[in-house]
């Protein structure tokens, strides 16, 4: 038999081949009983106002339709999902699913059978509340060598709006920004981080990111002579007498901050503590310095206090 009566008007007969497919899947859709499962939205509905799902709950239900053929297909699914009224809940309440909360675009030839799952829903409401709370900065950075961490973390915005489940917020403290993890920095550092958000349903943060800094700076050291020493602790003070009277301080900190500091932001303090100093014993004097600032040495490292 000659290959041509496979080739010979190909494009005829493949016409043809469409228009019995077509005919026959008009003639098989037509017919009824077809039975199929979609999964379709759950939806909540009529929770009060001032309150809101504290709780997750299923956002899918598993639907068995029966109809014909062509209405299971033409069905426009996008607007077919199962409804539950919460609006008696006051706190908590179960809800067994039924036919009756499909809702769908009903006609002759289609029939809603079961919700096969869930059978059943628990939901949990709860006051919707709004508070403010920081933002704490969450750090973990390794200062270079020769260098030094000025000040604390700056974060902007410094707190923010969480609106939720009234008894989850009432619970925070603080929202925290993602981790920030730096080796070996040298220099200020500047970003834009993500904000950890509370792992709680339906709650809300104001804002997503907060953008953190820090100040870092070379070490710098530096000399102050001539510091006056105090005297506390005695009702007696305008008697005593420091010797030596002054001391010479060296500090180091941050370039820009050893540069800045004054040496009356440095303060000389001996605890006289109410006893009367023999003039013989040395004493030690408490260094009070600015924050970041730390003290290298002092000379002397001991005065003795005299009468006069």
């Amino acid at each position: 038999m000659s290959s041509r009566i496979f080739t010979h008007n190909t494009g005829l007969k493949l016409g043809a081949l469409a228009v019995a497919f077509l005919l026959w899947f008009h003639i098989a859709t037509e017919k009824g009983g077809y039975e199929r499962t979609f999964e379709v939205p759950l939806v909540v509905d009529g929770v009060r106002p001032g309150y809101l799902i504290a709780e997750e709950y299923p956002s899918t239900a598993q639907v068995r339709f029966r109809g014909s053929g062509k209405r299971l297909l033409s069905l426009p699914w996008r607007d077919v999902f199962v409804l539950v009224d919460a609006s008696d809940i006051r706190s908590r309440g179960t809800r067994t699913l039924g036919i009756e909360n499909v809702r769908y675009q009903e006609s002759s030839d289609l029939q809603v059978l079961e919700i096969v799952s869930p059978e059943r829903i628990t939901i949990e409401v709860d006051r919707l509340v709004s508070v403010r709370l920081p933002v704490s900065v969450v750090m973990n950075i390794e200062v270079a060598a020769g260098h030094a961490q000025v000040g604390q973390y700056r974060v902007e915005p410094d707190s923010v709006t969480v609106s939720g489940p009234e008894s989850q917020v009432r619970r925070l403290t603080a929202v925290f920004t993602d981790t920030v993890r730096v080796r070996r920095l040298r220099r200020p550092l500047d970003r834009e981080v993500l904000l950890h958000l509370p792992d709680i349903y339906n709650i809300q943060v104001e804002g997503q990111t907060a953008r953190v800094g820090v100040d870092i700076q070379q070490i710098g050291e530096r000399t102050f002579p001539g510091v006056p020493v105090e005297l506390i602790g005695t009702a007696r003070q305008g008697r005593y007498l420091a010797q030596p009277r002054t001391a010479q301080v060296t500090v180091s900190g941050g370039v820009r901050v050893v540069e800045a500091l004054e040496v009356d932001q440095i303060r000389l303090v001996i605890d006289l503590g109410g006893a009367t100093p023999d003039g013989l014993t040395p004493l030690e004097a408490r260094v009070e310095l600015p924050e970041g600032i730390t003290l290298i040495r002092m000379d002397p490292p001991q005065f003795r206090v005299t009468e006069y």
